[in-house]
């Protein structure tokens, strides 16, 4: 690893670029605002943020070692792999928009029961979590160009573009564990024995998020 890779690493350029990526609108987000809504406990949205890094680590290295390139000379695949993605961006949209609109639906989370099974599914929220940054290969080649960039015009190394997508993914598990924190806190926060964030409120940033993902769907879609 050389010197140059480390210094990049923590420029402010790349810093800063990552962040004000990582920190823009997108699907993962809204995801995680959806679920701080609808769950207001931090373990079942803290199981979908392991997901999406779980896939951010996965797009990275297909990144590093050019597999990404396979999906570039393939445009059938990368057209199949943006409907699966799209579907499950609409999927997601759509429940929340319902949950918005019916709130009756939405049962309040119980606590686990002494001996029973886990209110939330955790593994549940693991998998659709890692499937919001699955679904998108865009991902994988917003990162196959955007890492490179910052280094040297000769071929970079292995070695280098690793450490990049560590600082990378580095910031979005921050990103996610600060965006959790901070919706959860303003949903359990109580005042006077009332909590802070009314129903109204959590539906209607319920159907914010479902909208939102519902765009993300068609942007999949069309471009």
């Amino acid at each position: 690893m050389t010197s140059t890779a480390l210094a990049v690493a923590a420029s402010p350029a790349f810093l800063a670029s990552c962040t004000a990526v990582i920190c823009s609108p997108g699907p993962d987000s809204m995801l995680v605002l959806r679920l701080v809504s609808r769950a207001r406990r931090r373990p079942p949205v803290l199981a979908a943020a392991a997901g999406m890094l779980i896939a951010g680590a996965g797009y990275a290295v297909a990144a590093i070692t050019g597999s990404m390139a396979v999906v570039m000379l393939r445009p059938e695949l990368f057209l199949t792999w943006q409907i699966a993605g799209a579907s499950v961006l609409t999927l997601t949209g759509a429940r929340a928009l319902w949950e918005a609109l019916r709130p009756e639906q939405q049962a309040a989370p119980q606590p686990a029961t002494a001996g029973g099974p886990p209110a939330d599914r955790l593994p549940r929220h693991l998998l659709l979590g890692f499937l919001c940054t699955a679904g998108n290969p865009k991902v994988g080649l917003f990162l196959t160009v955007f890492l490179p960039q910052f280094l040297p015009v000769e071929a970079p190394s292995a070695a280098a573009l690793s450490l990049l997508a560590l600082v990378y993914l580095a910031i979005v598990a921050l990103w996610l564990l600060i965006l959790t924190e901070v919706g959860v806190r303003m949903v359990t926060r109580r005042t006077a024995g009332e909590t802070a964030f009314p129903p109204l409120a959590a539906r209607i940033g319920n159907a914010v998020a479902g909208l939102v993902l519902l765009v993300l769907a068609l942007t999949l879609f069309v471009r």
